[in-house]
């Protein structure tokens, strides 16, 4: 196959509308530098630890916190910046201890 076969038939797969994924790159990159999504995503794998121990599905979960199936799926891809508040409604949704504390 020529260079130009090769350009034809790929551009049949090409999408009309322009790809995100240099965007989310980016967001990515900056989250990163903001130190919140590295701890998103260990809450996520303690909750879908969690969940798949107690055969908890998404929707499941999703009632138990009162939020929608779209927030425990973003939940569970470590996109969430949680408060306090969050974390404490997962913890007793699943009666598990996401956060370690010690008080003096």
């Amino acid at each position: 196959m020529t260079r130009q076969e090769a350009i034809t038939r790929l551009s049949r797969y090409q999408s009309d509308s322009p790809s995100a994924w240099r965007g989310e790159e980016e967001k990515r990159l900056s989250d990163k530098k903001q130190g919140w999504l590295q701890y998103s995503r260990k809450i996520a794998i303690k909750v879908a630890l969690a969940m798949q121990s107690q055969n908890i599905s998404h929707q499941d979960l999703a009632q138990r916190i009162k939020r929608p199936v779209s927030y425990v799926s973003k939940l569970l891809k470590g996109e969430i910046n949680f408060s306090l508040d969050e974390i404490c409604e997962l913890e007793n949704a699943l009666n598990i201890a996401i956060l370690q504390y010690e008080f003096a």
